[in-house]
């Protein structure tokens, strides 16, 4: 039961990281050449387990979704390169490492205010 509150928890950390980003009138991003779903695949493919949210991003110099996936170990942040669908990294993760990670760019958002 704590696990699933800590992932809700997560998911809506990252909902309000990527709405703050886009809210804060950041460049519009190029229309990516996969669906979500298609990185939510690609990242189950190479960490076995239920993609819990995806966000399209831009980091590390490219666009391409971070995919949080629950494995039977643990919880990992998969990167999948937006135009080729393929994984570009992956690493684990936890639920206070993410939601760290999303005030972070909440709070880099808010130093953007929409014009």
């Amino acid at each position: 039961m704590e696990t699933s509150k800590m992932i809700r928890g997560l998911q809506a950390a990252v909902a309000l990281a990527a709405f703050g980003l886009s809210a804060a009138g950041a460049a519009t991003p190029p229309k990516p050449k996969i669906t979500s779903a298609q990185a939510e695949a690609a990242a189950v493919r190479k960490v076995p387990g239920k993609a819990m949210s995806s966000k399209y991003e831009f980091e590390d110099g490219r666009w391409q979704y971070a995919v949080i996936v629950k494995g039977k170990d643990g919880l990992y942040e998969v990167e999948v390169s937006s135009s080729t669908g393929k994984v570009l990294d992956q690493e684990k993760t936890s639920a206070a490492e993410e939601s760290k990670e999303a005030a972070a760019d909440k709070a880099a958002a808010a130093k953007h205010p929409v014009k």
